[in-house]
């Protein structure tokens, strides 16, 4: 999870889905970071709270570096970054235009349900002719 929002509420939010959390870093513990630092401590934490538009994008490209496939979901104008440097980047229909351009998908339904059915749909075995 990397979220501009406080680190309380961030806490608060991995609580509240059932996400066990592995570690926490704020924006201020990222300033203090170089690259090679933040790829060791990334593997270890899955909450980033209080970042910034720029951060958000050094995460996902430590992620990257680290071997991972990042999905990045955002429908800001600060969320463009990150959702350009995600392996896919995914908006909702009410973003801003910028957001929504940014993406690699768009998703018409308020339900991310869509995206399970979506994979599932994209697993199945093509029928044969």
């Amino acid at each position: 999870m990397i979220t501009g929002d406080n680190k309380l509420v961030a806490a608060h939010t991995a609580q509240a889905i059932g996400m066990e959390m592995t570690g926490l870093l704020t924006g201020g513990d990222l300033n203090d970071l170089t690259d090679e630092a933040l790829w060791h401590v990334a593997d270890r934490t899955n909450v980033f709270a209080e970042v910034d538009p720029n951060q958000k994008e050094r995460i996902i490209l430590a992620q990257k570096k680290l071997g991972h496939v990042v999905g990045y979901m955002g429908d800001g104008i600060n969320d463009a970054p990150a959702l350009h440097a995600a392996d896919v980047g995914i908006s909702v229909d009410t973003a801003v235009d910028v957001a929504k351009e940014a993406a690699d998908l768009v998703l018409l339904q308020n339900d991310l349900a869509v995206l399970h059915r979506g994979i599932l749909e994209g697993a199945r075995p093509s029928p044969t002719r």
